[in-house]
């Protein structure tokens, strides 16, 4: 095979992970992820994440059609399927033409309970027409005829034309909601009440022995794309689920789950006792992250391709040590070595010289951190080793990741600052996000292989270089902000917020003296009115990842908002060069923060205070690209 064939297939493995994929490939490269036992018990389940999570490819191998495929790739067959469900998509330019027109809540609940009702049900002819071919039972014209009770549709005897009722009945709802205005009195179409035929349904395949007692799942996707009072709606679904039918819907974190009222207001979803909601950042990323890449580079290597089947033996990774050394500790140490070689302290020469170069840069760092002069610190470091302590042993390994953003500090041209590498840190960069993890392993694929040529020599074994990994993982963010720009209903203001956010975390990360090291969160202060102004933008950041929410620990001030406390989505780290990890927290003042969006070069500068923010000439060239915007130009 040869390289242009071994690209091709790297790409296709590594280059989508979309629950649209043909049968072929889902069955081949679905794995499960670690909360999948707790999506098949029988009890309703939220399954929250952003886009991009997997929310929907396991929903979809919940299908009745899929769950089968899965079982039989395991040797295993119909017989020991346990439950079968079907899966609607909740579309958004549908769902919201449900509102307004002169007509009130109450008949929009019905209208949009009629809209679900008919479309799960279309759903269960499907399902029921496949279990008929699979088990010694007929769905009956009894049942077929209580349906179109329950839909007040003319009497039919058979699924297909059942299925055909349920579609022209579906297409005259949606003529008369999007007409609502024109219609009057009897071209109004009568309503099914809430759940109702869904019960009849999935009673009568029970009662015509087709789901041999397996329950039901009715799966919905996309579910924030319900307005808040469709919301009350389907969660009186859920709230009053029982065998055989039960619930699974998928919906995004932040502003995605809007009301856990139900129909009459009063009664309310609660966890555990109505669902279980399985937050999927919090559910083992890492550990399925892994073997969903391990799965895509065993089928390379099965189809000839020269890579390693681990994960780790895939992705180079550098220890703080090494990552110090690339990124120019060496020419630091030096520095410090010569201020140190102009006394004539001859022991303390020669203690400075035996030390390794990824060492005695820390002194120059601890020096600009404000902790006193090189020469001062470097006596101080042979003197406390002298006396057997360990105290500048133990400061190196704790501020040492820290230091690494400050080593390229003032270096013009510099291509990398810092490296993002290595299993631990793309997985932490993913953010809970399949999508995102196969998107950084996939462009750096294409970073190492794009200088190779047709007639270029395939390494024996390929292995993705850091500076690999870096380049796709900085090259994302700005691609991700041009996509939160077009998605977010305040996808501009969004853009302009993590822009100044980011900015200030760079700063912050570049400049030690004065600053606490590895500052990556914030909580918001201020006036109440500003707080909850940026606080709603913040929610639907975390709707559409641009950032990601925690639960506050404590307060730091009694003007705190005690709500929660938010930092970037991992995915823009290496754009604005700041630490993956999720470590200490600033109070910004909320209405700073608007004005940073408004006005970024006065914002940016209050949020800083005093600190001297990084000459244009010397940014970074994806930060150096926004300088219009960070100049107020």
């Amino acid at each position: 095979m040869n390289t242009v064939s071994h690209k091709t297939t790297l790409r296709n493995l590594f280059g989508d992970n979309r629950a649209e994929w043909p049968p072929s490939k889902f069955r081949e490269l679905f794995v499960e992820p670690t909360y999948f036992s707790k999506l098949e018990s029988l009890r309703p389940s939220l399954l929250v994440g952003g886009r991009g999570t997997g929310k929907t490819t396991a929903l979809r191998s919940l299908c009745y059609d899929a769950t089968l495929e899965r079982l039989e790739a395991e040797g295993l067959n119909f017989g020991d399927q346990q439950h079968l469900g079907i899966l609607v998509r909740v579309n958004k330019n549908h769902v919201h033409a449900f509102q307004g027109g002169n007509r009130d809540e109450e008949y929009w609940g019905k209208a949009v309970a009629h809209y679900f009702n008919i479309q799960v049900c279309i759903e269960l002819t499907k399902l029921a027409s496949w279990l008929e071919q699979r088990v010694d039972g007929t769905f009956s014209k009894e049942s077929v005829q209580d349906i179109c009770v329950d839909f007040n549709l003319e009497r039919v005897e058979s699924l297909p034309e059942l299925e055909r009722g349920l579609r022209r009945s579906l297409s005259k709802l949606q003529i008369h909601v999007n007409n609502i205005g024109a219609h009057q009195g009897g071209d109004a179409p009568i309503l099914s009440i809430a759940e109702a035929p869904l019960r009849t349904f999935a009673e009568a395949l029970e009662r015509d022995k087709l789901t041999e007692g397996r329950t039901i799942f009715c799966c919905v996707d996309e579910y924030e794309n319900f307005l808040t009072h469709h919301q009350s709606v389907i969660n009186t679904y859920i709230k009053h689920a029982e065998p055989p039918l039960s619930y699974k819907v998928g919906v995004r974190g932040g502003n995605g789950i809007r009301t856990r009222q139900t129909i009459d207001g009063r009664d309310l979803l609660s966890v555990p006792d109505d669902y279980e909601q399985i937050e999927i950042v919090r559910e083992g990323f890492e550990y399925f992250a892994r073997a969903v890449a391990e799965k895509r580079l065993a089928r390379a290597a099965d189809r000839g391709v020269p890579v390693p089947t681990k994960l780790e033996n895939f992705l180079e990774d550098l220890t703080l040590a090494e990552e110090a050394m690339k990124l120019g500790a060496s020419r630091i140490a030096d520095e410090v070595r010569q201020v140190v070689g102009k006394t004539e302290e001859s022991d303390l020469i020669t203690f400075i010289e035996r030390k390794p170069d990824d060492q005695v840069y820390f002194v120059k760092y601890w020096s600009e951190s404000g902790k006193g002069g090189v020469l001062e610190l470097s006596r101080d470091w042979y003197h406390t080793e002298q006396r057997g302590s360990r105290t500048w042993a133990d400061r190196i390994n704790n501020y040492r990741y820290s230091s690494l953003f400050w080593i390229s500090k003032g270096r013009k041209g510099a291509r990398f600052r810092k490296y993002y590498c290595g299993k631990r840190v793309i997985t932490t960069l993913a953010g809970g996000n399949i999508r995102y993890f196969l998107e950084l392993i996939d462009m750096a694929i294409s970073e190492e292989l794009g200088a190779m040529e047709p007639g270029d020599k395939w390494p024996e074994e390929l292995r993705l270089q850091a500076k690999s990994q870096t380049q796709a993982a900085t090259d994302i963010g700005p691609r991700r902000l041009r996509q939160i720009e077009g998605l977010a209903e305040h996808g501009i203001q969004l853009k302009r917020l993590a822009l100044a956010i980011g900015k200030v975390f760079f700063e912050l990360a570049r400049n030690p003296l004065g600053s606490t090291p590895e500052v990556t969160q914030f909580v918001l202060g201020g006036a109440r009115e500003s707080v909850e102004e940026v606080d709603a933008l913040l929610k639907e950041g975390v709707e559409h990842l641009c950032f990601v929410a925690h639960t506050r620990t404590k307060a730091t001030s009694n003007t705190e908002l005690k709500d929660d406390e938010y930092r970037l989505h991992p995915i823009y780290c290496a754009f604005f060069e700041i630490s993956h990890r999720r470590k200490r927290r600033l109070t910004f003042d909320a209405e700073t923060l608007k004005e940073a969006m408004s006005r970024p070069s006065r914002g940016i500068a209050a949020l800083l205070g005093e600190q001297e923010q990084t000459p244009e000439e010397e940014l970074p060239d994806q930060l150096a690209f926004f300088s219009s915007f960070y100049q107020g130009r």
